[in-house]
């Protein structure tokens, strides 16, 4: 059954992240010309009723609601912004009508602005010619969501509307042949369906056939709706598996190294393929006496990823996390603070003790 339609004019449509999204895709901004989504993907975290914009969190695949003001928001919006990454990603089957996705692309292209897009739909490639400028002047990537290699019917169940996996990794061989930065979001991996060696391998050897230059991943969300929907399917695929779920959601310490496990088999096949399991930061479009600030907090941002898979713990986590975000947003260039000030100067920006600027230190190294 096709969605109900309804277009209203919002009164703001770009989102704002306080930081931007270290380590995974590097975003401070993102903005969506719809609400609800047709595919409807029965993992996704958006059916919950804390993302859904409708009353009854099962109208999410049921109706669709259009910005018809988008593209004057967006380019009201963003052009009071810095330069840094936007995500946008609505190319379901109703930008066939709207065309509302492509004109944002323009916006984007128009103001200067480097683009990550998140997409399941081939129909992105008829604004290839639109993301290629954006390429060839600021930055584009485009990650394709695919969390299997097989288009059969355990796929189907999870994602009944989207379009086949064949047809996403056709899409990213055109992007990849087009010069533009692409790889696969392997989000979110199904535990006890898709996180088997035999399927990570193949995302990953499948990513680097069709020109992919990564995989990156992550794993299932549960709580609320979200959770309710996931397990009505997952009841048709295999009831057994709930009991399994909830042991392993249950106990921290047990999802924790569930995902250590996981993310250390990406890893290991993205190394052996020699494609990257993160995405590297691009910094050349940052005013340049801030861009070293922003190589170092990259690497931060990316320990903050491998920690847990180090088994370290959440308080020194978190220290990496927030000095990250004190550098990533600093105005000095850390670099001649250094330079001038050695370790005490290193010890004056927000969280950094004895033990981090050690940690600073080595890092700085690298860059000199």
């Amino acid at each position: 059954m096709k969605p109900s339609i309804t277009t209203y004019s919002a009164q703001k449509i770009l989102n704002v992240r306080k930081y931007c999204d270290g380590g995974w895709f590097w975003n401070k901004y993102s903005a969506y010309p719809y609400l609800g989504c047709y595919y409807g993907c029965l993992y996704c975290y958006e059916w919950d009723r804390k993302y859904t914009p409708f009353k009854n969190p099962s109208d999410f695949d049921q109706k669709i609601w259009v910005k018809e003001n988008a593209v004057d928001l967006l380019a009201s919006e963003l052009a009071s912004q810095p330069t840094d990454i936007i995500m946008l990603g609505d190319w379901q089957p109703i930008e066939k009508k709207y065309r509302l996705s492509r004109a944002m692309l323009k916006v984007v292209q128009e103001l200067n602005f480097p683009v990550f897009i998140n997409e399941k739909s081939p129909l992105l490639l008829q604004d290839l010619d639109l993301i290629s400028a954006i390429s060839q002047r600021s930055y584009a990537n485009v990650g394709f969501s695919i969390i299997t290699t097989q288009d059969d019917h355990t796929r189907q169940l999870f994602e009944p509307k989207a379009p086949k996996v064949e047809s996403r990794f056709a899409a990213m061989a055109k992007v990849a042949s087009a010069g533009i930065l692409t790889g696969t979001v392997f989000v979110p991996i199904l535990p006890f369906i898709y996180d088997t060696p035999k399927n990570i391998q193949a995302v990953v050897k499948m990513t680097k056939e069709c020109g992919g230059k990564y995989v990156l991943a992550g794993g299932l969300t549960l709580f609320g709706y979200c959770k309710e929907k996931y397990y009505e399917a997952l009841k048709t695929y295999d009831s057994k598996l709930i009991a399994k779920y909830e042991r392993l959601y249950r106990d921290p310490n047990e999802l924790k190294t569930y995902h250590q496990n996981i993310q250390g088999l990406v890893k290991k096949y993205c190394q052996a393929y020699r494609i990257w399991d993160t995405i590297p930061r691009p910094v050349h479009f940052f005013p340049k006496k801030t861009r070293i600030n922003k190589l170092i907090a990259e690497r931060l941002y990316l320990k903050v990823r491998d920690l847990p898979i180090q088994n370290e713990n959440q308080y020194r986590i978190q220290v990496f996390l927030k000095v990250a975000h004190s550098i990533d947003e600093a105005e000095n260039d850390i670099l001649t603070i250094y330079q001038k000030e050695g370790k005490v100067g290193l010890k004056k920006i927000k969280g950094v003790g004895d033990k981090m600027a050690d940690v600073l230190q080595a890092i700085i190294n690298d860059f000199q």
